[in-house]
């Protein structure tokens, strides 16, 4: 009988401890009001208290949101473990990526980067605020065409047209795109994007379309101070591009020129 008694009052303490730890518990309410007005310093606090308790996927993706500004290193491993424990249909799946996007660029986790931007944008949830750190990850990681379709997709309104086409010639290879980006600058700015181009050493592939730009120009500029700079120009393409005896001819007329 006074076993009985004696386990009676184990469950009923048990109950009451779990009672007085969920009235002292931040609802997930709580915390998503925290989270949207910014109190990050009150949702480490009350995330940190929860964690002490418990480890849940919930607190550790409040709690590395509220680290994302002053601590993105332990941000971006609270997250990764939110990931370990959250289910495929957890609530807060979609801000985890998007966040994600963000802190592994910082820490400069790039496949992290790119698989959280592309579940974001597979499901057409991607926004202007991952395509920027998409785009980057993209390029770190040698995936330049890639790049330049998200960034032609989501961020060509937010630069100018010769920022724009500075990028392209950086990025990709398709000479559809950069010769639409030429078209709508002045042939002066289109001289000095190509001469930036040329200044380091590129492929006879990349050559040959930097080429395919520059030819115009010579007609473009017959009757001004600047041939010469265009001639100077071809006679590097030319050479880039393996085409001795094209290259011998510009470089005898920017030694003639005037």
């Amino acid at each position: 009988m006074q076993r009985k008694y004696v386990l009676a009052y184990m469950l009923f303490s048990l109950s009451l401890f779990l009672f007085f730890v969920s009235c002292f518990s931040p609802s997930s309410g709580e915390l998503s009001k925290l989270a949207s007005e910014q109190r990050y310093a009150e949702l480490a606090k009350k995330t940190e208290a929860m964690l002490a308790r418990r480890i849940t996927s919930e607190p550790l993706y409040y709690r590395s949101l509220a680290l994302q500004a002053s601590e993105p290193e332990e941000a971006f491993h609270l997250l990764n473990l939110y990931f370990a424990m959250a289910k495929g249909d957890d609530q807060h799946v979609e801000g985890a990526h998007r966040l994600m996007t963000t802190l592994s660029l910082e820490t400069k986790a790039v496949p992290k980067l790119i698989r959280s931007a592309r579940w974001l944008e597979e499901r057409s949830l991607l926004s202007r605020a991952e395509a920027g750190p998409y785009y980057q990850g993209l390029l770190l990681a040698g995936e330049g065409e890639e790049a330049t379709r998200v960034f032609a997709q989501y961020l060509k309104d937010t630069i100018d047209p010769y920022t724009y086409a500075e990028m392209l010639l950086r990025s990709s290879l398709s000479e559809e795109k950069l010769t639409e980006a030429f078209a709508v600058l002045s042939f002066h700015e289109r001289l000095t994007l190509l001469q930036r181009a040329a200044s380091d050493r590129v492929n006879p592939e990349k050559a040959t379309l930097l080429l395919e730009l520059a030819i115009p120009l010579e007609q473009a500029f017959e009757d001004s101070p600047y041939l010469g700079q265009v001639y100077r120009l071809l006679e590097i393409l030319y050479g880039y591009a393996d085409l001795r005896v094209q290259g011998r001819k510009y470089s005898t007329l920017a030694q003639n020129f005037t």
